[in-house]
């Protein structure tokens, strides 16, 4: 956790050992002060937590003060057609600083991303509009340059979607609904965080 400007509710409930609820009820209330993002999403900055922690006699973690800026290790591209799927998918990968998310609508937007961040990741909706996952998913395979984990993620609970998305090559398949931490752990367990 080094020395950042912003934090989500997960991020700050995951600091303070709470549900992310509780801390939106923070927010409500007034006792942690937060913004709303264009997407409707609350941040806080990280002196505003600072000073809620200090007044409520919770521990500062030494981390949450250090200096220096977050070192971006890995870029993770996220491909859904569904802005709340790429957001919600974004808030619980960033809680790792080593993470730097870039997001597509579609899987043509994937593929013109793919060219211009060289992401390490790619989460990878499959059913979307212009280019569904597995074209994108074929195409990044047939590219022997390219070496990009691809975990592929449907609503479709169907073992055909499973079995087909692998053969074109994804590494690992979840579905929707996620299991946000299990998932997470994965992706990072894939990055070698």
């Amino acid at each position: 956790m080094q020395k950042r400007a912003f934090f989500t509710t997960f991020e700050i409930s995951q600091i303070c050992g709470v549900n992310p609820t509780t801390v939106q009820n923070w927010v409500k209330s007034k006792r942690l002060k937060a913004f709303q993002t264009p997407g409707k999403h609350r941040r806080v900055r990280r002196e505003d937590l600072i000073e809620f922690l200090r007044k409520f006699d919770m521990p500062v973690p030494a981390e949450l003060e250090a200096s220096g800026s977050p070192k971006i290790l890995h870029n993770v591209l996220i491909a859904d057609d569904d802005t709340d799927v790429r957001n919600v998918i974004a808030d619980a990968l960033r809680m790792e600083n080593e993470i730097n998310v870039i997001e597509a609508r579609n899987g043509v937007d994937a593929l013109l991303a793919i060219g211009r961040s060289k992401p390490d990741m790619i989460i990878l909706d499959v059913r979307m509009p212009n280019m569904n996952g597995y074209d994108v998913c074929e195409r990044l395979k047939a590219d022997s340059d390219v070496n990009i984990k691809i975990i592929a993620i449907s609503g479709d609970h169907s073992s055909d979607v499973r079995d087909r998305i692998i053969a074109a090559g994804a590494d690992m398949f979840f579905t929707k609904p996620l299991d946000l931490i299990g998932f997470r752990d994965e992706c990072f367990r894939l990055l070698e965080i």
